[in-house]
């Protein structure tokens, strides 16, 4: 893997008291704000801030698929690999592994499809709008840059049918 397909590791914190559930480890519900703060941290790697949102509009979760490998307990060091795994005018594909104390193994994945927005001044809907700079431009790089890295299987597959 070069240097240029490097994850981006923009994302960490330690698991807080009220992440616990009765079991005893990250609560089902947690491990999507984990996954949603990574994005956030995403996006403002590539460019996405609060100018940009009152100018150009925003980003809405439209999918996620999140898979639970590994357990999580209060205390942990946690921390997010993301990848671009696609990038057009109007959507970002990301791929999260959820990494604990540090270990390459990844606790859980997420893998996220948000699209850009733009709320109009009259009040409507938002509507689906083209990114602009510097945030495509970003986005389309570090597309470009993760497109040699081999991706897990599970990638854009769901969840599994039981019949």
């Amino acid at each position: 893997m070069s240097a240029e397909s490097e994850p981006l590791r923009v994302w960490q914190t330690v698991v807080p008291p009220d992440w616990i559930d009765y079991n005893g480890h990250l609560t089902e519900g947690f491990y999507g704000v984990a996954f949603g703060a990574a994005s956030d941290e995403a996006l403002i790697h590539l460019g996405f801030d609060e100018d940009y949102r009152s100018l150009h509009g925003t980003f809405y979760t439209v999918e996620t698929h999140i898979r639970f490998l590994r357990e999580v307990h209060e205390g942990a060091s946690i921390s997010a690999d993301t990848y671009v795994l696609g990038a057009d005018s109007r959507r970002l594909h990301l791929h999260h592994d959820l990494l604990v104390d540090g270990h390459r193994d990844p606790a859980a994945t997420q893998e996220a499809m948000l699209l850009h927005v733009f709320q109009l001044p009259d009040g409507g809907s938002p509507r689906a709008s083209p990114m602009v700079e510097p945030v495509l431009g970003r986005a389309l790089a570090v597309a470009d840059a993760h497109a040699d890295v081999v991706f897990p299987d599970h990638a854009g597959r769901g969840v599994r049918n039981l019949r």
